[in-house]
């Protein structure tokens, strides 16, 4: 039954809570990491989590727009889908995590980088375990989720801040990123069958993967692009200038992709719903018209924000970090027009308007790359 989906306040309530605790807990964690560890041990993190979520998005990790949608018009074909599901997301997860710890041995990168990287990847591995959880967000177990999401960060936040304060080697930490996703997939399967569901009856069949791989072939290229387009400024600082700076840049860009990572949440939430009523065109352009007007305000006001505290949110991370102002309110007032974009590709996405996704992606990857060279100039030239 999809009857606990209902109760709007209610469960984005729960829904915000539980993602709010999440980002909390890390955003305090990157806090105490930048505080506690020098300025280049940070830079070599941010360059190993950009290096994770590369490969993550390259794994299916998005499916779950699939999913989501398939479940919330056909609930009852739940056993095929998750079982194809959960086969495109493993096979495609072993695959990378293999080929990420081949292709190292040709990079010149020192050891405690590399330790670094390939203890975070193995998260790609536990990731597809937790397909189970569409399961609960269709069946809209919003309360449950956040009683998980609850106790998992009060676990691991003390298990890092224990790290962190007695300065372990910065390589804990990433066991603490692991064991957490480990910890969260482990408790998803248990309200999964907990809700009624064996694992027996899952429907496991190449043949329906294979049918399934070929209609969302494009998700993870379409992930892997967006990503890039919000991530390869990381990458390209610590390339062009060093990882340091990269550190510094990355302080800046956190919290517009925290803002960026909520919209995109709130439409998640919106997902199933929307889905069902696509095809009554009216309702559905009255809350795509409804979106866009909040975004332009949600925008606006975080520009606003930006201007007046930024000195006091990157003196959060120390006095060093203040460099890094100008890029702060450069990507702030780029968020409005982020905003209206992730708005647009979602709704592509309920059309399976796959292919123009990726057209204009790849277009913003281009600009990003032409406009961020003189921002990366100006904020090396600054930081002399």
């Amino acid at each position: 039954k999809l009857d606990n989906f209902t109760g709007f306040i209610p469960n984005i309530s729960f829904f915000f809570s539980s993602n709010f605790l999440s980002q909390l807990s890390s955003f305090i964690v990157i806090l105490l990491f930048a505080r506690n560890y020098s300025s280049v041990e940070f830079g070599k993190f941010t360059i190993a989590q950009t290096i994770f979520f590369l490969l993550y998005s390259l794994s299916f990790s998005n499916i779950h727009y699939y999913l989501n949608k398939s479940l919330s018009l056909n609930f009852q074909n739940r056993r095929k889908e998750i079982a194809s599901c959960f086969l495109i997301t493993f096979y495609s997860s072993i695959f990378l995590y293999i080929f990420l710890a081949f292709f190292l041995n040709f990079l010149d990168l020192d050891k405690d980088l590399k330790y670094l990287i390939l203890i975070i990847n193995l998260i790609l591995i536990t990731e597809p375990f937790t397909i189970f959880y569409s399961e609960i967000f269709v069946r809209g177990q919003f309360k449950t989720i956040f009683k998980v999401k609850f106790y998992q960060n009060i676990i691991f936040f003390s298990l890092k801040y224990f790290v962190i304060v007695n300065k372990y080697n910065f390589i804990y930490i990433a066991l603490c990123y692991l064991l957490e996703y480990i910890f969260f997939a482990l408790i998803i399967i248990y309200y999964y069958k907990k809700n009624g569901n064996q694992f027996s009856k899952l429907i496991f069949n190449f043949n329906n993967s294979l049918k399934l791989l070929k209609k969302i072939f494009l998700l993870p290229v379409l992930s892997l692009i967006f990503l890039i387009s919000i991530r390869i400024d990381v990458l390209m600082i610590g390339k062009l200038i060093d990882v340091e700076s990269s550190g510094f840049y990355s302080s800046a860009s956190r919290l517009v992709i925290f803002v960026l990572l909520y919209s995109t949440l709130f439409l998640q939430f919106l997902y199933p719903n929307m889905s069902r009523m696509k095809n009554n065109s009216l309702r559905f352009n009255e809350i795509y018209q409804d979106l866009i007007t909040f975004a332009l305000i949600a925008g606006i006001s975080f520009f606003i924000f930006s201007y007046i505290f930024s000195d006091f949110y990157l003196n959060l991370f120390g006095l060093n970090f203040l460099v890094a102002k100008e890029a702060l309110l450069i990507l702030s007032f780029n968020l409005t027009f982020s905003l209206i974009y992730n708005i647009w590709v979602h709704k592509s996405l309920l059309h399976n308007n796959f292919s123009r996704i990726l057209l204009f992606h790849l277009c913003v990857i281009v600009l990003n790359i032409i406009f961020e060279n003189p921002l990366i100039n100006f904020l090396y030239l600054f930081a002399l």
